[in-house]
């Protein structure tokens, strides 16, 4: 009698976006002293009250200071990032921020709590101006939590207990003009889903460009970076500037080789005389497994 072997193949799934999640990511979060600021905005989209333990990623130096939030029931909350929160009412203390990196925060239901509905509460979003007037407004990216049980601190993008991170992100992007009047630079920010908040080990990727012009033309390059990168795109290869790629627009394909990430785009669009800027937030394909360890 012969035996039949049969191999499954699970296919990854990307995080489904705009649904209440129970972890947020802001890729991007950016505040000086001379008038540059992110407003950070995150709501409660439960009746019942939510506590959310957060942690700012300083992108200089990868290490990272935590907090929590108290939310009441549907309540909404906003700060500004150099200034921090302080409500004596509810408990939460939000530090003042002043750098750049990112920031997590996770949803902890009470002792006891353990369903999907105890979870899966939040979404965020955020504001990032500069001292130019120079603005970039996105969506966190959200993680919607898969399986009942309690919050460990151990989040596990692995598909089963939280949703996978994205395997691929896609951007459509302008081209870079340096040289033009006025000149426009985009940039991209990328952070990595793998990050072990609690032994503060930063997390190194190797990541793989596929870049694609209007006519179907294939560029390729790879980069590296630790717990935060964001550089203009005429860094990332020079096939990303007007000149090189032949078109006005591209098509990204990013990828970490070691590891799943999350990104955002901040296109500089000319304007007449001036460039104006926009955030471009990436369409996501497939799925990978990842870990976020919190303290």
């Amino acid at each position: 009698m012969c035996g039949l072997l049969v191999t499954r193949v699970w296919a990854g799934e990307p995080p489904a976006q705009k649904l209440p999640s129970a972890l947020l990511a802001f890729p991007l979060i950016q505040a000086d002293e001379i008038g540059g600021d992110t407003r950070i905005e995150v709501v409660n989209l439960s009746g019942r009250g939510q506590l959310l333990q957060c942690f700012y990623v300083y992108g200089d130096t990868c290490t990272e200071i935590g907090f929590f939030i108290s939310l009441t029931p549907y309540q909404p909350i906003s700060w500004l990032a150099t200034a921090g929160l302080s409500d004596t009412f509810s408990g939460s203390a939000v530090p003042p921020f002043v750098g750049h990196g990112e920031m997590k925060c996770a949803v902890v239901p009470p002792e006891g709590l353990s369903e999907l509905e105890d979870h899966n509460t939040i979404q965020g979003r955020a504001i990032v101006y500069s001292s130019s007037g120079r603005t970039v407004s996105y969506g966190a990216v959200g993680f919607q939590r898969l399986s009942p049980g309690e919050f460990t601190g151990v989040i596990a993008l692995n598909g089963q207990a939280y949703a996978q991170c994205p395997d691929k992100l896609h951007f459509d992007v302008l081209a870079d003009r340096p040289t033009a009047v006025p000149a426009s630079t985009s940039e991209l920010v990328l952070i990595p889903c793998t990050q072990d908040l609690l032994l503060q080990i930063p997390t190194e990727l190797t990541v793989q460009f596929l870049i694609i012009n209007e006519f179907e033309t294939q560029f390729s390059t790879s980069t590296s970076f630790e717990c935060f990168s964001r550089r203009r795109l005429g860094e990332v290869s020079d096939s990303l500037n007007r000149a090189t790629l032949g078109t006005d627009t591209a098509h990204i394909v990013v990828r970490g080789v070691n590891g799943p990430l999350l990104g955002l785009v901040i296109d500089d669009v000319p304007f007449q005389a001036v460039t104006g800027t926009a955030g471009n937030e990436p369409s996501f394909q497939g799925g990978r497994t990842a870990t976020v360890t919190f303290p």
